[in-house]
């Protein structure tokens, strides 16, 4: 069959998204740090922008109002006593801002911690960067989470090197770091006691397993000692050892939380308010736009076409710009509105009565596309009284009990954590007895895996290993 190239019309229909609805979905998209440095950048960038500077006495008023609303939503001081240092004669600043809801970032790393103490060895500069690669393989905790000949293979590093460069990290503050395992960390903490205790090393070598379940009898027979004894020696380890010797220490790189709407009772009605402190407001350039005027009489001159096309996309640039921001505080605000309708109960009385909701409920309720909720959801806080929540936290997939009533499977988890809360120690229930106590307590029956990934994802340990036998 011959080829030939033929000409003719086709009509199709597809749906295509302009450059300015898809800068307006990014914006939606946007957390608040992002949104911030976004906002930085035009300004620096797009002359036809400018930055309105916010009426400090309207600023201070609008804080002050807020401050009372929250104090008001619930006499409790826990949830409010960092309000409590707000002065009515100081303006709230986006530094301020900050600090308040991160005090911990000033923590240093535990990898900015360790590189203090290697710069200050005598080692030669090869050691020395054979060690900052294996700090990138250190976690938050302070663990090592690869093996020796992975790193070696991977970096095209000596074994012997990568050994060394481990040891050196080990024998830095504070003492465990750089450990592969428990084990490993307490006993890098033991040998370097100068006095060792009778007992320890064993425990933490050849009775490491009966160590965990805390089996004192069975170590007692084989080591033909009392009860007592390997019970002194365990209470040594938990009161001097510290199996996460890292946990003082910020995380590599802390998150600061500034929340984007606040969410307090005023006159017995929950309600919202957008937090624009720190986000400059923009708008038109004056100047601008006058300037644009008069150049429009005279295009006859190429200089003046070439402004003119300038001056003229900058400000269309800045009129979607300004115009995408306010389209997303109101999208925000909507989604927070339908939030506290759906989710009264939890402002009120706490995570026990959180709703069953999901996003297709609430861009059914808004008239907008379920992907639009999860943008304007997706890296966005709140604070209320009860703290400071991603807004994704209140979609919650509803689990049925006996008598028909949805609940939230948060609802669920906070209930395995009471019933582990307030079990016996010496005798801790199993994930089977605790979904046995939710289904007679609550009427809700969970499967026995579901009770472990509630627990686990929670950080509670199995009943085993949450055994107190003394």
């Amino acid at each position: 069959m011959a080829l030939e190239i033929k000409q003719g019309l086709k009509t199709t229909q597809k749906i295509s998204l302009s450059a300015e609805l898809k800068h307006s979905i990014t914006i939606l998209t946007l957390g608040r740090f992002e949104l911030e440095k976004l906002i930085i950048d035009e300004l620096e960038k797009n002359p036809c922008l400018v930055g309105v500077a916010k009426q400090e006495e309207n600023n201070q008023l609008h804080y002050e109002e807020l401050k009372r609303a929250l104090q008001n939503s619930y006499n409790q001081n826990d949830y409010t006593e960092r309000y409590n240092d707000i002065k009515s004669n100081e303006e709230i600043s986006s530094n301020d801002q900050k600090r308040e809801y991160a005090d911990t970032s000033s923590i240093s790393s535990i990898h900015s911690h360790i590189e203090n103490q290697i710069a200050v060895m005598r080692l030669s500069s090869y050691e020395k960067e054979c060690i900052n690669t294996i700090l990138q393989y250190i976690d938050d905790t302070g663990f090592l989470n690869t093996d020796i000949k992975t790193i070696s293979e991977n970096h095209d590093i000596h074994y012997d090197d990568v050994k060394f460069a481990i040891e050196t990290i080990q024998k830095c503050e504070p003492t465990g770091i750089g450990a592969s395992s428990i084990q490993e960390c307490l006993l890098l903490q033991f040998n370097k006691l100068k006095k060792k205790p009778k007992y320890i090393e064993k425990l933490l070598t050849e009775y490491w397993l009966d160590f965990q379940k805390q089996n004192f009898i069975k170590v007692a027979k084989l080591e033909k000692t009392s009860v007592e004894e390997i019970k002194n020696a365990f209470r040594f380890i938990k009161s001097n050892f510290d199996p996460r010797p890292a946990r003082q220490f910020g995380q590599q790189s802390n998150q600061i939380i500034i929340p984007d709407v606040y969410v307090f009772k005023r006159d017995d009605q929950w309600i919202c308010s957008t937090n624009e402190n720190g986000l400059p407001r923009l708008k038109l350039s004056k100047k601008y736009s006058n300037l644009i005027k008069s150049i429009k009489s005279n295009l006859n001159e190429i200089h003046s076409k070439e402004t003119f096309k300038y001056i003229n996309e900058n400000i269309k640039s800045a009129k979607w710009l300004v115009k995408s921001l306010k389209d997303r505080d109101k999208t925000i605000i909507k989604v927070v509105e339908s939030i506290i309708k759906h989710q009264e109960n939890f402002f009120e009385n706490g995570v026990e009565h959180l709703n069953p909701l999901t996003l297709k409920i609430v861009a059914q309720e808004l008239d907008l596309h379920e992907s639009t909720i999860s943008r304007a959801t997706a890296d966005k806080y709140l604070y209320s009284p009860r703290g400071i929540f991603e807004l994704r936290y209140f979609f919650n997939t509803a689990v049925e009990n006996n008598s028909g009533k949805e609940l939230a499977n948060e609802s669920i988890k906070q209930f395995v954590a009471e019933i582990i809360k307030t079990e016996d120690k010496e005798n801790p229930l199993s994930d089977q007895e605790i979904s046995e106590k939710i289904e007679s307590n609550k009427g809700i029956k969970i499967a026995r895996r579901t009770v472990a990934k509630y627990r686990e994802s929670l950080g509670i340990m199995s009943s085993s290993k949450r055994i107190q036998r003394f």
